[in-house]
């Protein structure tokens, strides 16, 4: 492998409060120097990318995606998925266990690795269910799905409704030192609810999913985390209530993180009535109200993380040959029909993220919501953090050479035919977005490349 060199971009390291221009040195994987630009040296074989007008930031990380492999190729795959999340500018993922079969075993988690290798892109973490099966009734073993690559616990999709497993598994958490990620909905609340309990769901006659599904489960499960003194991660928060709670649960000690989604800051439910099952999910997107409440956590701190919650899913599953002409996007739909209205609620939950995270994501900044050094934590150094990455999440010398180099100034428009994910599930459909990945580097190899690799130069 030859070393690599980024000229004179502006280097981003909230870890160490860095912000300006510098040259980052790769050599034999890992970050070898980081001096003033036009100060450092390279070895004569070196690689070089001119960073001019570009942003140098450590590899982002996505703590929440679904790559749907094993089981649902007609989905996505742990190739596709890889590819598309190095095209986000992503250099790890950690994927989710709902898959078929379940990541419950260590074999399971073997073969998802296996695959990450042959795809040679993004780093993947498996994500260990918290029960076998997801069926909420008997833990995994926790220690050999660490052993196994593990570094966060997850029955994502579904809520653990029952608290002494629970307890049990915030126990497991605390003895290892890895976070549990809890999706929180009470499902006696969510019913068969399609979007959020409100006006839009009124106009559309859609049964609607109240606030509290998500709150209630927030505040039991803070408290049970906080007795067993165990890590835990809220997952897409969506309300400003289930906000509050994570600020009062820290206030009582609990080591609690959370994270929201570019798809719940940046649409409020009048997306739904737009899109329809391209903007369904779980949580659902809610009112501006909570928007609101997210932008102001993202900026203060409260809220940890930006995740994708990348989610394909195919047009079957979406139910679109029925429901895509009841919703034209540049216009909200007219009422449902109660036999529509059904089908939309049984349609999949969740939307494709991994190629639009960033471009969404510096909307914030450009927007005056969070500074470009709040941005980087949120998607480099706290996933890193969160998932025990010591190596990562910073370019200090010795760290992994994984970065992300973001061009802030590219214009383009959101075309899911141009997706490397092999869905096409996604309400942003025709934005226009500013900045994206240059290039996207793991151990020192350029993965993705915005421009091709010919223009690289030489020393």
């Amino acid at each position: 492998m030859r070393p690599l060199m980024l000229r004179g971009g502006r280097v981003i390291d909230p870890a160490f409060e860095i912000d300006g221009a510098y040259d980052v040195l790769v050599i034999d994987g890992e970050i070898d120097a980081l001096e003033p630009s036009g100060t450092l040296a390279p070895p004569g074989d070196t690689v070089v990318i001119d960073c001019t007008g570009l942003w140098v930031v450590p590899g982002l990380i996505d703590v929440h995606v679904h790559l749907r492999d094993p089981g649902f190729p007609q989905k996505e795959t742990i190739i596709t998925g890889l590819r598309a999340a190095a095209a986000g500018g992503f250099t790890t993922v950690a994927a989710m266990a709902n898959t078929s079969p379940v990541d419950d075993t260590p074999s399971i988690a073997g073969y998802m690795l296996e695959q990450a290798h042959a795809a040679r892109a993004t780093r993947l973490i498996p994500v260990s269910a918290v029960t076998k099966g997801l069926a909420g009734r008997e833990l995994v073993d926790f220690a050999a799905m660490a052993d196994a690559g593990a570094r966060l616990y997850s029955d994502d999709g579904i809520p653990i409704d029952n608290e002494a497993i629970l307890v049990s598994a915030f126990r497991e958490a605390a003895r290892i030192n890895f976070a549990i990620s809890l999706h929180e909905e009470d499902r006696a609340l969510t019913g068969h609810g399609a979007c959020n309990a409100g006006d839009v769901s009124k106009r559309l006659g859609v049964a609607g999913i109240p606030v509290a599904a998500e709150a209630h489960r927030v505040r039991r499960d803070l408290a049970i985390a906080v007795g067993a003194g165990a890590p835990v991660h809220i997952a897409h928060v969506s309300t400003a209530e289930s906000i509050e709670l994570v600020r009062a649960a820290r206030t009582r000690g609990a080591n609690a993180t959370c994270e929201a989604t570019p798809h719940h800051f940046m649409l409020d439910d009048g997306a739904f009535a737009r899109f329809g099952p391209n903007a369904k999910m779980a949580p659902p997107l809610r009112s501006g109200e909570d928007v609101a409440a997210l932008h102001a956590a993202l900026a203060d701190g409260t809220i940890d993380v930006i995740a994708s919650d990348h989610a394909p899913h195919d047009p079957v599953s979406k139910h679109l040959d029925r429901l895509a002409p009841l919703f034209p996007g540049d216009r909200d739909a007219a009422r449902l029909s109660p036999d529509d209205a059904e089908i939309l609620a049984s349609s999949a939950n969740g939307i494709v993220g991994l190629e639009t995270s960033l471009g969404l994501a510096l909307e914030l900044v450009d927007k005056g919501v969070i500074g470009v050094s709040r941005l980087v934590a949120l998607m480099a150094m706290n996933p890193a953090r969160l998932l025990r990455l010591d190596a990562q999440g910073t370019l200090a010398p010795g760290a992994c050479g994984d970065i992300t180099v973001i061009d802030p100034k590219v214009e383009w428009t959101v075309d899911p035919a141009r997706f490397l994910s092999m869905s096409r599930n996604t309400p942003f459909t025709g934005r226009r977005l500013k900045g994206k990945a240059a290039y996207t580097i793991v151990a020192g190899e350029v993965v993705h490349a915005m421009r091709p690799l010919v223009e690289m130069n030489r020393t």
